[in-house]
């Protein structure tokens, strides 16, 4: 995609050369006002690769609390059930959140500012992690009692928070840079259309050239605003399986419970985690690990409503939101999505084939409860499947 924007970068300077070969020929007068409207070119173009450097930092910051929130998961999964399958999205968090912040760093080097924020967000990152490790370690030792105590005491979820918001801050930083950066790109096109007036004015000579810089310009805009508009879609989709990421899941969740709260309707939503999936990665490696994420993927969308948002939560756990579904049509509609995984045969390579099973958390709204809550009983239901021998669905109580 970046190469896209330099592609366009470079057919905009080819035809400017064109545009002042041609104006040349009509003169110092001509020159002159062509030199300004490159120059206001020139800005617009810098304030567009700003903005695109913008995208890119909040879509690494999406990412990295994504891992944050991964690591945390894994790791109160294995301290609820003692099952070390969650341990490997808690080390997975760990790797990808510390990568993801030393990617920040590296894109925003050059602000000061934003330094500052991600040096105190790393200080707070290894802090959390390190509560994370020493309750992991506990329960590891077989001194569950005092994890518990550790877990109770609310150090690791406070110290998430803390590094939350100072990613939260960061992420404020990068919005108000986005914000003047795009007032720049207005500015610029502006002054770009009153130069051009400008040239209209001098004869019918510059008319023509006007007509093919506007073309030009309009193509360049639309081509822009799709690069934006990709952008957006790599910000709201989980890349490997193309389903929603858990950002736009969980926004789009706290939109449905207030929707659901307004109509009085009901909504239900389920988690699913593929059953063993360690053993797949483990023997098959990272490539057949994937090709059975996005199977299952396809399950998802051959077997929901197209009503359903379907979302990769991360690592092997997958989401369906239904909304206008109660309790008995989630559980029938999860219920078909199980056999339906089940009875898939996952081609991992020529030759190589294999099958999995999935279990199932499902919660249906209840009361004035919040989206986190809604999702955090379908996780516990989740666990209980788990727990129950998995390959089941479970309903949260």
């Amino acid at each position: 995609m970046i190469d896209r924007a330099r592609n366009l970068q470079r057919k905009a300077r080819r035809r400017r050369f064109v545009g002042f070969s041609a104006m040349g020929a009509l003169g110092l007068l001509f020159a002159a006002v062509m030199a300004n409207a490159f120059t206001a070119a020139a800005q617009q173009r810098v304030a567009g690769q700003w903005r695109v450097h913008t995208l890119e930092v909040l879509l690494a910051i999406s990412r990295t609390e994504t891992a944050v929130n991964a690591a945390l998961r894994g790791a109160r999964g294995y301290l609820l059930t003692g099952d070390r399958v969650f341990l490997s999205p808690y080390a997975r968090g760990r790797i990808e959140s510390e990568a993801e912040l030393g990617e920040l760093r590296t894109l925003t080097r050059d602000n000061r500012v934003q330094q500052r924020n991600l040096a105190d967000a790393a200080v707070r990152l290894h802090a959390y992690l390190d509560t994370v490790a020493d309750e992991v370690a506990l329960e590891r030792r077989g001194r569950a009692g005092e994890a518990a105590a550790m877990v109770a005491s609310g150090a690791d979820r406070g110290r998430v928070e803390d590094v939350l918001a100072a990613l939260s801050r960061a992420k404020a930083e990068e919005l108000r840079l986005l914000a003047v950066r795009s007032a720049e790109t207005e500015a610029a096109a502006k002054r770009g259309d009153r130069f051009n007036w400008l040239i209209a004015a001098v004869g019918a000579a510059m008319m023509a050239l006007l007509a093919v810089a506007l073309i030009g310009a309009a193509r360049a805009h639309r081509r822009t605003l799709a690069l934006t508009a990709a952008l957006q879609r790599r910000a709201t989709t989980d890349t490997l399986t193309g389903l929603a990421n858990r950002r736009h899941l969980i926004a789009t969740i706290d939109t449905e419970v207030r929707r659901a709260r307004r109509t009085g309707r009901s909504l239900s939503f389920a988690i699913l985690d593929i059953d063993h999936f360690k053993r797949i990665n483990d023997t098959h490696g990272h490539a057949g690990g994937d090709a059975v994420l996005r199977e299952i993927a396809a399950v998802l969308r051959e077997t929901t409503r197209e009503t359903d948002l379907l979302g990769r939560i991360g690592g092997e756990e997958f989401a369906v939101l239904m909304p206008e579904t109660d309790t008995a049509q989630a559980e029938r509609a999860c219920e078909r999505l199980r056999a339906a995984v089940a009875g898939r045969t996952i081609s991992l390579a020529p030759g190589v084939e294999t099958r999995v099973t999935i279990s199932t958390g499902v919660a249906l709204l209840s009361g004035e409860e919040a989206g986190d809550q809604l999702m955090a009983r379908a996780d516990r239901a989740l666990y209980e499947a788990k727990a129950g021998g998995r390959n089941q669905v479970r309903m949260a109580a």
